[in-house]
């Protein structure tokens, strides 16, 4: 009995080495590459984040070379020149045949701006679009000087075009072609972020329509001022910034969202809260 229970647990072990190797050798050979397998360069096309208050989209572009354009001494057979025309910082990156090429130097941070930054008023139903169009150059020597061989055809890979809060759409544009990017990116709030935002909201509105009630039925009673429900609704007014604070990705005080919800409940509370101050005052009696 004992004997078969080394050997079951051998066989365990042994299955287990062998379903980690796997992994392993899987994870292994599913790295990225800086290199292409096919006969033309790929332009990978990464959307990092997008700042809404400044109207700001992060990316990093990075030209992929076929490996067949590559030298033994790990350089380009030719000068290649990556333009992003729309981009607001640098928006040229030049691959030298003269260097060696790896994945530090085929990388071009970039950052767009997009055309209706006033959008954000609409939170979270507010969209933001921008454009890009990118190309890239094959150069070659002769007689020391660059020549324009042609501008090269590429694959495009937008894997990595998308972060988190926006759901993000890529439109090809009317100049849109094998050999140059014509790109519309259309950012949206996820249905998440609209769910919660509507649901705050609401839950500010019936907290606020509970306190006014609460008010009014005192008005209509002989019942003794409770400074206790005073001070509940002074909680009220304090609370609601920072519940609305915990919508995601929230703007700055004054988009549609605060009109609907946050404004509405801040003010019902205050002037409920001034009635039943009021009240409160002609009421209360002291002891001589």
């Amino acid at each position: 009995m004992a004997t078969s229970n080394v050997f079951s647990l051998r066989r365990t072990l042994r299955n287990l080495g062998v379903l980690i190797a796997a992994a392993a050798f899987s994870s292994t050979s599913n790295a990225e590459s800086t290199f292409t397998k096919d006969s033309i360069p790929s332009l990978c096309i990464n959307l990092m984040s997008f700042d809404a208050s400044h109207g700001d989209i992060s990316a990093r572009l990075r030209l992929k070379l076929p490996e067949s354009e590559i030298t033994p001494q790990f350089s380009t057979k030719h000068d290649y020149t990556l333009i992003d025309e729309l981009t607001i910082t640098d928006s040229v990156l030049s691959i030298s045949s003269t260097n060696a090429y790896s994945a530090f130097n085929n990388e071009l941070i970039t950052q767009y701006q997009v055309h209706d930054a006033g959008s954000q008023f609409y939170y979270p139903f507010d969209v933001h679009k921008a454009n890009l169009r990118i190309f890239v150059d094959r150069n070659r020597k002769n007689n020391g000087k660059d020549i324009l061989e042609h501008r090269v055809p590429l694959k495009l890979d937008t894997s990595l075009c998308s972060f988190e809060g926006y759901n993000v759409i890529l439109t090809p544009g009317p100049d849109n072609s094998p050999d140059y990017v014509d790109l519309q990116v259309e950012l949206k709030r996820t249905l998440a972020i609209k769910i919660s935002t509507i649901f705050v909201s609401v839950l500010m509105l019936l907290v606020s329509l509970g306190f006014m009630n609460m008010v009014r039925k005192f008005l209509r009673s002989n019942a003794a001022p409770d400074i206790d429900e005073m001070a509940f609704g002074a909680a009220l007014l304090f609370a609601f910034p920072a519940i609305r604070g915990i919508e995601p990705s929230v703007p700055p005080m004054g988009v549609l969202s605060d009109f609907l919800g946050f404004f509405w409940a801040e003010t019902i509370v205050a002037i409920s809260l001034i009635v039943h101050l009021y009240s409160w005052m002609k009421r209360k009696t002291y002891d001589p």
